[in-house]
């Protein structure tokens, strides 16, 4: 635990400065959320954020631009108490280091839908194998495809609403809305780096607004990042006796980097509109994003060796790499080769030992257009088509496929994941004035969405079971080389799928007030699927106004998600560590005859109950506080089912049978499966406050999450108790966010504290079994200064105190712990977990300049 009572002084100190100055406010002075019409969650034109019958925050540009981070999902991190987002790259990652799996509510990234000026965004290509117990299995939108300097504002859901929307919406909904300028524009350029003196980061953005016909427009925006990479490791316990026993061999220090991966990414947006009538216009928005990303997997240790043991009170044996073992050339006529033949070893390619560069290219394009307007009845309509792409190419360098021997090249080409999207949607709403204290709006509409899924081929020798994979010996041993690429094979023949689905949906919405003060709405949906046939959700909600000041409201609905194709269809390999010992493991669809035959059923849509109630407080003077309980039941939860430990000579004929080319050295498998329901309970506080004093103007924001999810039932052969351990305690349930932002004439000071209750880190036994993690404070602190209309400079600093989470060293004393003294890391030379909510690089400095034109 690492609050420090000064620090806790400082963030109780910006409390009470604030305070201060509360109390002078007048009347007059709202915050901006009482009067910003929203459009996620009703489809009613004259809806503010605090007027809604669920909760929804409103970001506004300004609040994204006072942002110390320029990363979507850091941002959404610090604005939202419930969203949380880990970076998992490197020991046991794989595509997960690529693409970031969010939490919003404790529920993994695909029951978010995330929406794009309304429209559906479409998915990653990549499902999630590493990322964290909470989203094993989930395959949802990349979000950090959108650079910030595109939006206008953010809306944030926090409710159900698949009868609204569709499926993915359990936990919520996040809506971007794109900047529309005619003219105009700005530049944001920023550099920082970490205190450790890594992670440089050069980010360039830009957003021009251009004229479109006599009232259209053509906004424009384009984001430049690359980013170094972090090292916040130490050597590994087998790399520190390599050097020990040879100390000629040239051994790096660490041998590999744990830490943000190295990133150079490109991003372009576009929003237009052209009126074509009074009540009309067309429509057009896209995208397009590059990113190149690049990580290191584990070491590859090239000989025997004698080092410190865990205590660093005596010695102990870490055994070489299996790639490094003897492979036999010379075959005798029986078919057995020669055990005292000629041999090759790697030693003479990687005398030092490897460590695999993995690469990811993450390609994402989208395009919408659309026709709107409003009928001389009083109608509006809303016709759209979208597609959307995603697509992720893995490459490897500094690697081998061990079973070519001698022919092994050293990079390869993996393969590629690709998602497409097809989206029709036509939309009508109208209020119906009957005399009640606000017209009924009554909306309708219909979808069609096509999806699809490939696994595109790897190039031959990264999935090839060579020559040398099985090699019965002349004195009758077995010596086996690991097929593919060490570290992630590429996708073989047997894993290549290009499969789809389509499905239909039809809603209807009605909403309006029945008599002052009370608004009461319902919704209906009807989705057919081609895979998995229909299903109907409903959601009613209502608010009641008791004054001005006080408000209730609340909601009850139910909603599914449909397994995603990716779901359905991947196949993935990696090498990972149990204690010292590397393990090659597959995961396979339910559909696998591997997998039936371990026990896998179909995959069934998740269906969920999603309950709401709260109240909004609005006193007047710049000052507003909203109270939402939540209780969210998702059935038939969706994920990866727990690895089963492949031992047995029955279990590798099944794998040999299924196709697999690695039957003969995979230590374990998994599947995908319905294999648990869920509870998940929380409380959302937002309390905000806007005003004026003599010594300038202050806008405060506290945001307050408590959040718990338990497994209420599960399926032990699919689930295992670690999982649901996982799953309960893996993230802190109290969050507390107070940001602070000062102004007064050309200066403004944005502060920012975060609280993140204590939380537990499950592992298995070999590796160390719990860790229980305290809390801690972490704050950021940005100082800008207006230097003429135009132009814009800023410093500043986030996680200022430079807080790391509390090390990995589990269970001190016990023969089962997996942190060494010697090294002050785990056996794979990690010293933090990469769940950390607020990750574990430590302190960033930044400094920033924008200029307005």
């Amino acid at each position: 635990m690492k609050i420090k009572t000064w620090t806790s002084g400082i963030a109780l100190a910006v409390a009470l400065i604030d305070a201060a100055p509360a109390f002078a406010q007048t009347a007059e002075q709202e915050d901006e959320a009482t009067s910003a019409i929203i459009v996620t969650g009703t489809r009613r034109a004259d809806r503010s954020a605090l007027e809604s019958t669920a909760p929804v925050d409103v970001l506004s540009a300004s609040d994204l631009a006072t942002q110390s981070s320029g990363d979507m999902n850091t941002i959404l991190r610090g604005l939202i108490p419930s969203f949380n987002v880990g970076r998992f790259v490197g020991i046991n990652s794989d595509g997960s280091g690529f693409v970031r799996p969010p939490t919003l509510r404790g529920l993994p990234p695909d029951q978010i839908l995330v929406l794009v000026n309304g429209k559906r965004r479409h998915r990653s290509a990549l499902v999630q194998l590493n990322g964290g117990a909470l989203a094993s299995g989930a395959q949802g939108p990349d979000i950090s495809q959108i650079p910030v300097i595109a939006v206008e504002r953010i809306e944030v859901l926090r409710d159900g609403a698949s009868a609204q929307y569709g499926s993915d919406a359990i936990a919520g909904v996040i809506n971007y809305t794109l900047r529309s300028a005619r003219s105009g524009g700005d530049v944001r350029t920023r550099y920082g780096q970490y205190y450790e003196g890594d992670g440089q980061n050069y980010q360039a953005a830009m957003n021009v607004g251009l004229p479109l016909g006599p009232d259209g427009f053509m906004d424009v925006a384009g984001e430049f990042l690359d980013a170094g990479y972090t090292s916040r490791g130490g050597q590994r316990i087998g790399a520190l006796a390599t050097k020990l026993t040879y100390p000629d061999m040239d051994i790096d220090d660490p041998v590999q980097k744990i830490g943000d991966p190295k990133v150079r990414s490109y991003r372009l947006f576009f929003n237009s509109g052209l009126a074509v009538s009074d009540k009309a216009e067309v429509y057009l928005f896209g995208n397009y994003g590059l990113t190149r990303q690049e990580f290191q997997f584990n070491w590859r240790q090239p000989v025997d060796a004698v080092g410190p043991n865990r205590t660093d009170t005596g010695t102990a044996n870490y055994g070489r790499s299996s790639v490094f073992n003897d492979i036999y050339l010379d075959q005798l006529p029986d078919g057995t080769w020669d055990a005292n033949g000629a041999t090759y070893n790697f030693l003479s390619l990687y005398p030092n030992g490897f460590t695999p560069q993995f690469k990811g290219k993450v390609t994402d394009t989208s395009l919408t257009g659309g026709y709107k307007g409003e009928f001389n009845n009083g109608i509006t309509y809303d016709v759209s088509a979208s597609y959307g792409q995603s697509r992720v190419d893995y490459t490897m360098s500094n690697s081998l496929n061990s079973s070519l021997g001698p022919d092994s090249p050293t990079d390869f080409y993996m393969g590629s994941l690709e998602q497409r999207e097809t989206n029709f949607n036509a939309d009508l709403a109208y209020p119906w004035e009957i005399g009640l204290a606000s017209p009924i709006t009554i909306a309708v509409g219909a979808e069609h969405r096509t999806e699809s899924y490939e696994i595109v081929l790897g190039d031959l020798p990264s999935y090839e079971a060579g020559l040398y994979s099985v090699q019965y010996l002349s004195d009758g041993r077995v010596a086996t080389q690991a097929p593919g690429v060490s570290g992630f094979p590429g996708y073989s023949p047997n894993f290549v799928v290009n499969n789809s689905r389509r499905s239909y949906a039809g809603y209807l919405d009605i909403e309006g007030d029945l008599f002052e003060g009370f608004t009461l709405g319902f919704a209906g949906r009807y989705e057919h699927f081609s895979d998995f046939g229909s299903t109907t959700n409903g959601k009613v909600s209502a608010r009641y106004a008791f004054s001005p000041l006080i408000a209730i409201r609340g909601t009850a609905s139910t909603g599914f998600r449909a397994p995603t194709p990716g779901q359905l269809y991947t196949t993935a390999g990696i090498t990972f560590f149990q204690g010292n010992s590397p393990a090659d493991s597959i995961t396979l669809p339910a559909s696998n005859p591997a997998s039936i035959a371990f026990g896998a059923e179909p995959l069934r849509p998740e269906k969920s109950t999603n309950l709401s109630a709260g109240f909004v407080l609005t006193p007047g003077g710049g000052f507003n506080l909203t109270v939402d309980y939540y209780n969210i039941a998702v059935r038939d939860r969706m994920g990866l089912a727990s690895y089963i430990n492949i031992t047995t000579d029955d279990q590798r004929t099944i794998l040999r049978e299924a196709g697999l080319a690695n039957w003969a050295t995979v230590s374990y498998m998994r599947y995908f499966a319905n294999g648990f329901k869920t509870r998940t309970q929380g409380v959302d506080i937002t309390a905000s406050h806007r005003g004026y004093t003599g010594i300038g103007l202050f806008n405060t924001t506290l945001a307050v999450n408590y959040n718990v999810t338990r497994v209420v039932s599960r399926s032990s052969n699919v689930v295992d108790t670690l999982r649901e351990n996982q799953m309960e305690e893996g993230l802190p349930p109290w969050r507390v966010t107070l940001t602070e932002n000062w102004s007064l004439g050309k200066w403004s000071i944005t502060g920012r504290g975060y609280f993140y209750d204590g939380w537990v880190n499950w592992n298995t036994e070999a590796n160390g079994g719990k860790l229980d993690i305290g809390s801690e404070f972490v704050a950021d602190l940005e100082v800008a200064y207006k230097i003429n209309d135009n132009f814009t400079l800023a410093v500043g600093g986030e996680n200022i105190f430079d807080n790391h989470p509390d090390e990995d060293n589990r269970a001190p004393g016990q023969p089962n712990a997996n942190w060494y003294e010697a090294t002050q890391a785990t056996v794979s030379g990690s010293r933090y977990i990469d769940s950390s909510p607020f990750g574990y690089n430590g302190g960033f400095w930044y400094v920033r300049l924008n200029a307005k034109f």
